[in-house]
């Protein structure tokens, strides 16, 4: 994904633009009960918007804002206040909550304004991306032993994706284990396979819970069940996908 100033006709106005009016938006993707296809919650995802209305790629947005620790965290508290407003009343709903807009901010882990939108502990499940350095492991490590202590759960997020490392205390201390849609094409490897297969297994003697990312067939959920991962997520799903817009 091409950084945002290399996006056409983007620019620092339209950055501004995006948080000072508000072009924003959320997607909320159902996540599913590997056997009875019921549903046992949603991620939202962000979207945000030019003036014209035409979308933004997220991903381009939010490494800009990496940019500018303070307008990041003006950006995740914008964005997940609305994720949460719009949100499917029934359910658990999986939020992404990035690192460094946790840790940037100065104050008292337990007045942290990101920690005060979350006020429904028993309903949220933050999503915690690792990314790819020991930096990035020291903070989501820290972020996790936070949301331990307020009782909300946390997700491991891409588990196995491309670019991105894997930390065994953060492995140790997360509720749920998502695994990237990478491993529906690993798992044909024996050696993939078997790792996979392991840390399922350990999820499951752990009381941990997994979902499997990136089911688009059915062939796709077929090898969900096979695996007996406990929830899966994809554009198998995709009519039953909710947009919403400030």
């Amino acid at each position: 994904m091409p950084p945002l100033s290399d996006t056409p006709g983007f620019d620092t106005e339209t950055l501004l633009d995006i948080i000072e009016h508000q072009r924003i938006g959320a997607e909320f993707q159902p996540i599913k009960h590997t056997y009875t296809l019921d549903t046992i919650g949603h991620e939202a995802l962000a979207r945000f918007y030019r003036h014209s209305g035409q979308p933004i790629p997220p991903q381009s947005v939010f490494a800009t804002l990496h940019d500018s620790p303070v307008t990041l965290v003006q950006a995740e508290l914008m964005s997940k206040r609305w994720q949460i407003e719009s949100a499917p009343s029934d359910g658990l709903l999986f939020l992404n909550l990035d690192p460094d807009a946790f840790t940037v901010s100065s104050a008292a882990p337990d007045q942290h304004p990101m920690l005060q939108l979350l006020g429904e502990p028993d309903r949220i499940v933050v999503e915690i991306i690792e990314n790819a350095s020991i930096q990035d492991a020291d903070r989501s490590m820290w972020l996790a032993q936070c949301l331990a202590e307020r009782g909300i759960q946390t997700a491991l997020d891409d588990i196995g994706g491309v670019g991105t490392m894997l930390s065994l205390p953060i492995l140790c201390s997360v509720d749920i284990f998502k695994f990237d849609r990478h491993w529906l094409q690993a798992i044909h490897q024996p050696a993939q396979r078997r790792m996979l297969t392991m840390l399922l297994r350990y999820a499951k003697e752990e009381g941990k819970k997994t979902i499997l990312e990136g089911i688009e067939t059915e062939e796709d959920l077929a090898i969900a069940r096979q695996l007996e991962v406990d929830y899966v997520q994809g554009y198998l799903f995709r009519p039953e996908f909710i947009n919403t817009r400030v």
